[in-house]
């Protein structure tokens, strides 16, 4: 079986060839993200909107989805071959079927990227119209940086606009993939947390894009797609990191029960030789039920402590306070600019 089951959308080949490039890629994308934020810069100066030299967050927010969800899917891509290599212990499949796996995990389907690109463009066409055009008028934007402003909107839209796919189909994969296996150990828990780190890398980066995003965009221009854009990332975000990784929850809840019911046989057993030797008067053998009853108590407190989520301590707490970050920037932006506007 050919592990390259279905071409590439363009861009994984634009990832890829980003990845070939003799420096790193994220200050490859760092290099395109100032190159496209000057241009808009030098037609908001030559167009008359924005006054020489000045910079403004405007100006940075499409260069900032353009090359932002680029840079995330190559980490992410990066991410879930590491955590495909530390859960193989967990599955038995040959290597034809992992390589096979590696790929879908890191390329998504050309047609149906196409599909999204140009679902979330017309999107964007839509949000040009109802709130867009009234940021232009606003802002004093002339004829130059209307169509510079829309072209490089409609590039972000069609190309950034994969991360959403690329997300859905990735964690897809982790639940698909997770339930293949049938029993986990509670006693080898660094494969179960293989693919936490994928799915909470996800959606901190999530969080990051919109943070940055309420940091650069004047939310008092279009509040209401700012306000529905942070709902969207936030809930997205919390679903990447939680939902996938739901059924690992579920077999480690139910393989720690399996051994508790196991235990409790055991220590049932344990009492009724315990009993019996008491009936008997046979101390020596009550001496030697002592310390397995003893040793029965310490496995029920070694079972109690073992987690059944599948991430580590405090990982979920971390993932919430930052959470939080996004929600709080815009309640402090949109507070401040009704403060600023009274």
């Amino acid at each position: 079986m050919n592990a390259q089951s279905y071409p590439p959308s363009f861009t994984d080949r634009l990832m890829d060839s980003v990845k070939r490039l003799p420096i790193p890629y994220p200050l490859a994308y760092f290099a395109l993200f100032i190159l496209e934020s000057a241009l808009l810069h030098v037609v908001a100066w030559v167009d008359g909107w924005l006054p020489a030299y000045r910079f403004s967050g405007l100006a940075v927010v499409y260069p900032l989805w353009l090359c932002g969800p680029l840079a995330i899917m190559t980490y992410l891509n990066s991410v879930s071959i590491e955590a495909l290599t530390t859960f193989r212990p967990l599955v038995d499949i040959p290597d034809e079927m992992m390589h096979r796996l590696k790929y879908e995990f890191t390329h998504v389907p050309a047609r149906r990227v196409i599909i999204s690109s140009v679902a979330w463009s017309i999107m964007y066409l839509v949000f040009n119209y109802a709130a867009f055009d009234t940021l232009y008028v606003a802002y004093g934007f002339g004829t130059l940086s209307k169509v510079v402003s829309f072209s490089a909107g409609l590039v972000s839209f069609f190309t950034g606009s994969v991360i959403y796919y690329h997300t859905f189909r990735q964690l897809t994969l982790v639940n698909r993939t997770v339930r293949t296996v049938k029993v986990f150990d509670l006693f080898r828990l660094e494969p179960v947390y293989a693919f936490s780190a994928l799915t909470s890398r996800t959606a901190i980066t999530w969080v990051i894009l919109i943070s940055l995003t309420l940091l650069t965009f004047p939310i008092q221009a279009a509040p209401l797609p700012m306000f529905s854009l942070l709902i969207v990332q936030v809930v997205m975000a919390i679903a990447a990191f939680a939902l996938p990784l739901r059924i690992v929850h579920s077999h480690l809840v139910s393989e720690k029960r399996r051994l508790k019911a196991e235990l409790d046989q055991r220590v049932k057993a344990t009492l009724k030789n315990f009993h019996q030797c008491l009936d008997d008067n046979v101390l020596v053998e009550m001496d030697q039920l002592n310390h397995a009853i003893a040793g029965l108590n310490a496995e029920r407190d070694i079972l109690g402590k073992i987690p059944t989520w599948p991430w580590r301590a405090g990982m979920l707490t971390g993932f919430l306070s930052i959470v939080v970050l996004p929600i709080l920037l815009f309640l402090l932006q949109f507070l401040l600019a009704r403060w600023l506007s009274n």
